[in-house]
């Protein structure tokens, strides 16, 4: 008995990116993001506003069929965020750093983008011959 084999469709291979960005902020700042102007001034408030912590700016996702392609593509995404500083980390987690600006923010404020690329392929599946095989294995 041969094992059902499903093949990968003809040009169903592309290369998919993953891009998470952070931003580095006080409190304070993610509180006016999420909320608008806040007032910290009451005397009995002990929360420290101005602890800083990176918090969930967005992500965005692309998929390209050539790894070329993709690579600019990445380039492009990361060009407009503003000039690179550095990158930090290990190979499974790679950080690239940049300064700029959030939309609801009045300064400039550290940002850090994460990325996961993968590459994926489209199969062609039976689901028929493959119930029948599992079928035909359990003889």
């Amino acid at each position: 008995m041969t094992i059902y084999n499903p093949q990968a469709e003809d040009r169903g291979y592309f290369y998919h990116v993953k891009i998470y960005e952070e931003m580095l902020l006080t409190y304070e700042q993610h509180l006016e993001i999420k909320h608008g102007q806040i007032n910290t001034g009451d005397p009995d408030d002990d929360t420290d506003y101005e602890a800083m912590k990176w918090y969930r700016g967005g992500s965005v996702s692309f998929a390209e069929k050539e790894w070329e392609k993709l690579v600019s593509g990445i380039r492009r995404h990361l060009a407009m965020k503003g000039p690179l500083l550095e990158q930090t980390g290990d190979f499974n987690n790679k950080y690239f750093y940049y300064y700029a600006r959030d939309y609801t923010l009045q300064q400039t404020v550290l940002h850090r983008a994460c990325m996961y690329i993968s590459h994926e392929a489209t199969i062609k599946f039976d689901i028929d011959k493959f119930a029948s095989h599992m079928v035909l294995a359990k003889r």
